[in-house]
């Protein structure tokens, strides 16, 4: 059972109002559009873990420097599709290592590959509807750094230290374990892609979640916890679906679901993770009403098939710093 402080509290009303006000900007606007990618891209304020430290509001800041960069960069390479694959595959080499030299607490690479991903597989629409729409998520992003911002000067007070953040390491391991992750997100977007699904990123979002386990016993633990909690969540958003079509309702929704993502996240990543499907399949039902519930049954399928991909990648990880290990020492020792 988790214990809550008023401080879980705060953090979690300043997470809800990232997406109020991404969603105030949309009415404003009347355009959706704006809410639903700009609520994606406030999803960034999970990267404000003050667990992390001095460390808290650096990470916070390079990740969203990465994303703000990151999400044109997808649009507009969104409409060749073979240059997204290997997009993907540098993007999160490039995070994973940085995560991992950096020794980061909170979602790592999960929201900014879901969201790059999202972004990347735009290819059906117009290039400068896709680029819109990466401006968007980058408006989210600036949403949840101010508000990270205002939480971090009310409390904590931490600084950006650019000059903290490393670039290089000695260890061969972090290295080792990006190569192999980047190269198995590339698998995950690629099947995901000639599957011919619907969002067929979400197979790439599966694979990552268990792509960041530790190890092998670890990573079995996630797929079985991910698939169930998958589950749940699509089940959830299927009555969800079945018996609410008004927009304001679903926003209101959209509003619950990040309160109990910013509750449950700092906590535990898993449970947190386990209502992130519920709202983009929320999200998604107030701009595409008309996909119903193949994206019900997207969402399904990708769960299974990312896990599995995500599970084959960190046995081999596994495999590979097992039979490798002392060779790494050697080349430390150099």
């Amino acid at each position: 059972m988790h214990q809550f402080t008023n401080r879980n509290y705060i953090h979690t009303i300043y997470g809800v109002l990232t997406m109020v006000v991404a969603f105030l900007i949309a009415i404003i606007f009347r355009n959706y559009w704006v809410g639903v990618m700009g609520s994606f891209g406030s999803l960034l304020f999970m990267y404000y873990v003050p667990a992390n430290k001095d460390k808290t509001m650096t990470q916070l800041f390079l990740v969203s420097s990465i994303s703000c960069i990151s999400f044109p960069i997808s649009a507009c390479l969104s409409k060749t599709q073979w240059l997204t694959f290997i997009w993907i595959a540098l993007l999160t080499y490039i995070v994973q290592y940085l995560m991992s030299v950096n020794g980061y607490i909170g979602p790592g690479l999960f929201f900014v590959l879901m969201i790059n991903g999202m972004i990347a597989s735009l290819s059906h629409l117009p290039l400068l509807n896709a680029l819109f729409l990466s401006l968007y998520a980058v408006l989210g992003v600036v949403i949840a750094v101010v508000f990270a911002m205002i939480e971090n000067r009310q409390f904590e007070r931490y600084q950006i230290n650019l000059r903290d953040i490393i670039y290089k390491t000695q260890d061969i391991q972090p290295s080792i374990r990006a190569l192999m992750t980047s190269v198995f997100a590339f698998l995950a977007y690629f099947i995901g892609y000639h599957l011919k699904l619907n969002n067929y990123y979400w197979i790439l979002v599966s694979a990552l979640t268990i792509l960041q386990s530790e190890n092998v016993t670890v990573a079995r633990k996630r797929q079985l916890s991910y698939i169930g909690a998958g589950l749940i969540g699509t089940l959830i958003a299927f009555v969800i679906y079945s018996l609410v079509n008004d927009p304001i309702v679903l926003i209101g929704l959209s509003f619950v679901f990040i309160a109990l993502i910013g509750l449950y996240m700092p906590k535990s990543y898993l449970v947190g993770n386990f209502f992130t499907t519920p709202i983009a399949l929320i999200l998604f039902k107030i701009v595409r009403p008309e996909m119903g519930n193949t994206l019900i049954k997207t969402r399904i399928l990708a769960i299974f098939v990312g896990t599995i991909i995500g599970l084959i990648g960190v046995l081999y990880y596994d495999y590979i710093m097992n039979k490798n290990w002392p060779i790494a020492n050697k080349l430390e020792e150099r």
